[in-house]
């Protein structure tokens, strides 16, 4: 008799299928406007609260000092006070744009099927703020040429962001489904 009759055929271990290169770069981008996104707004919300602990300038903390050199030496003066537009954007951006950055990030990192849902939210969301922004800096009837010249180049990163990451999630979703035990 053959042993191999009896034997139970191995069981195959599920495969986790492999991630892109550019799932993983997206991914990381993602994680990147988390990040620059996140701790700049959070201190011009913290600013708001608290211009003398939190301040922005040439002379203030490492922080203070980026924002000041952000804002083109203080050209750009409307983020050297307090404005609600501005205030109700650093909100936004510090406390739900930069979380589902992050959420998005690692998700498709892990090839989660929950990033799909997540990552169309926030490509949406993004899509709308950076248009809104891009065509409010640059349809100002005061707009400077450093002002159009700054709206413009800090919306590329953002705008590119979901005209990737959307075609992304729709097109290559079997990416993203849970994989289960047979």
């Amino acid at each position: 008799m053959d042993a191999s009759v009896n034997t139970p055929a191995p069981v195959a271990a599920e495969e986790q299928p492999r991630r892109p290169l550019s799932i993983t770069i997206l991914a990381i981008f993602s994680l990147l406007l988390a990040l620059i996104t996140g701790i700049p707004q959070l201190y011009y919300v913290l600013f708001a609260l608290n211009q003398h602990i939190f301040p922005i300038g040439p002379n203030a903390n490492p922080l203070g000092q980026i924002w000041y050199w952000y804002i083109l030496k203080g050209d750009q003066g409307g983020y050297l006070s307090v404005d609600p537009g501005t205030l109700a954007g650093g909100i936004e951006d510090a406390f739900m744009m930069a979380p589902l950055y992050l959420l998005t990030g690692i998700g498709l990192l892990r090839l989660r099927a929950w990033v799909v849902p997540v990552g169309l939210i926030t490509g949406a969301m993004i899509f709308y703020a950076i248009l809104y922004f891009f065509f409010s800096g640059i349809l100002v009837a005061n707009a400077s040429t450093a002002d159009v010249i700054t709206v413009i180049l800090s919306s590329v990163a953002y705008l590119a962001y979901p005209l990737w990451l959307v075609p992304v999630l729709l097109v290559r979703r079997s990416l993203f489904t849970q994989r289960r035990p047979a």
